[in-house]
């Protein structure tokens, strides 16, 4: 049996499994006991319920729900979402299951923000969890090196405390050593930055022929210029991009560095290069803007995410719970689509780079796969400047992550087809790469 139960900030507070010790009931019956309220039975789904496909996937799925075993729970926590922010501005208790966008856009309240990722629909537990990959990371480190403290319901129904002081190996695992593996986490404490304003880049190539050499410059070049510049690249079919974050610099400056970097020495590409960004405006850079615009006239809607800010799953009838918006002063954000997603991601290390016919071989490869599949690789550089001490074991180590993502098909066949290509890429690049020991 699957369940999934929707927890809300005031439904927390008891240590629920050790009510369920004496004598196992059901599921569902535990999860009752656990939640509070008289909407309690609309929080729970089972597989009886015709919601049941769509609440018990995320965002993007390529697996046949690996996680989901018999007799177990997944406890959605997207409406812990509270932000509770100290006077000084310094500090915030937030809620675990708060979307990226939702938390961004309050913060703004206070001047301040969270070195975080771009993707709005993204969770805050599982950014950290993985590490927390940030486009001003190369000079602040990952977003798990911002968190300071968190609560952590443990297997026995405890309630711990996990920080540098209490319970630190805990704290130390939880932060990049992988989300949903050493406890549910209901709160986090982070350490807040005021994001300076900054200078944006985004170039882009229409042509095939310049994959290669783009490529091939941005590895050599990106992850070598000085921390405050981080960036990335999209590698499609038959274009490529590249997006860069300048922290804290201006408009002349960021010029200057694609100047010098040979870029736009390569073919015939199309550029623009924005100052004096407001950090809204630089979050939202590449995705639905490639200006810096003044503040009044930066949209930052997409931000506004719900709890569950996603469209419905193919023909699976949607679950919605209490899907209200961090603010009413903007529009909500449009649903995100969700569909069959396919994906790997290789770091390259410091002391083993990337040769140039691995490179091209890669680069090429992109190409095979159908339209349909909407294959493209985005890679970053990183070579982080800031040095933290959680779990996340390629903080000092990598050089550039190479991460291929694709569409899935509803076609068996097609399918097949999609997952041999990312099988034979493992086989090829993994060994050229290798692991961090």
């Amino acid at each position: 049996m699957y369940l999934l139960a929707i927890l809300l900030p005031s439904l927390i507070a008891h240590p629920f499994l050790t009510s369920c010790k004496a004598i196992p009931p059901s599921l569902k019956e535990c999860a009752l006991q656990a939640l509070r309220g008289p909407d309690a039975a609309q929080r729970i789904v089972t597989p009886q319920d015709e919601t049941y496909t769509d609440a018990r996937l995320g965002e993007k799925i390529h697996f046949s729900s690996y996680s989901a075993l018999n007799n177990t729970l997944v406890i959605d926590l997207g409406h812990i979402n509270y932000v509770q922010v100290s006077p000084d501005h310094k500090i915030a208790r937030v809620g675990a299951g708060i979307r990226l966008g939702a938390l961004y856009l309050a913060l703004d309240q206070y001047n301040t923000s969270f070195a975080g990722g771009i993707c709005p629909t993204v969770g805050l537990t599982g950014l950290v969890g993985a590490g927390g990959f940030n486009m001003q990371m190369r000079a602040l480190g990952v977003s798990s090196d911002h968190v300071l403290s968190a609560k952590v319901v443990t297997a026995d129904g405890k309630t711990l405390l996990a920080s540098a002081t209490s319970n630190p190996d805990l704290f130390w695992a939880i932060r990049g050593g992988g989300g949903g593996t050493y406890g549910v986490i209901v709160e986090l404490t982070l350490q807040l930055t005021p994001l300076p304003r900054s200078a944006m880049v985004d170039i882009s190539w229409n042509k095939t022929e310049n994959r290669f050499p783009v490529a091939k410059r941005f590895l050599e070049w990106a992850p070598r210029q000085p921390e405050e510049f981080t960036s990335q690249i999209n590698i499609h079919k038959s274009t490529v991009q590249i997006l860069g974050w300048y922290l804290g610099r201006s408009k002349q400056e960021l010029q200057a560095l694609i100047n010098d970097s040979g870029l736009l020495e390569i073919g015939e590409p199309h550029y623009q290069i924005g100052g004096n960004c407001s950090t809204d405006n630089s979050r939202i850079f590449g995705v639905i803007t490639s200006e810096c615009l003044p503040d009044e006239k930066v949209d930052a809607s997409i931000l506004n995410v719900i709890p569950d800010p996603f469209t419905k799953y193919e023909d699976s009838a949607q679950f919605t719970y209490a899907e209200t918006p961090i603010t009413t002063s903007l529009a909500t954000a449009e649903p995100w689509s969700r569909f069959r997603r396919l994906s790997k991601s290789f770091f390259v290390q410091k002391d083993n780079l990337v040769g140039d016919d691995t490179l091209r071989e890669v680069v090429d490869r992109v190409a095979q796969l159908d339209d349909a599949a909407e294959i493209w690789a985005e890679w970053h550089a990183w070579n982080i400047s800031a040095k933290g001490n959680s779990a996340f074991a390629w903080s000092d180590q990598a050089y550039a992550h190479l991460e291929f993502q694709a569409h899935g098909s509803e076609d068996s066949a097609t399918q097949a087809v999609y997952e041999k290509w990312f099988a034979d890429l493992e086989s090829y690049l993994r060994p050229a790469v290798g692991c961090v020991e």
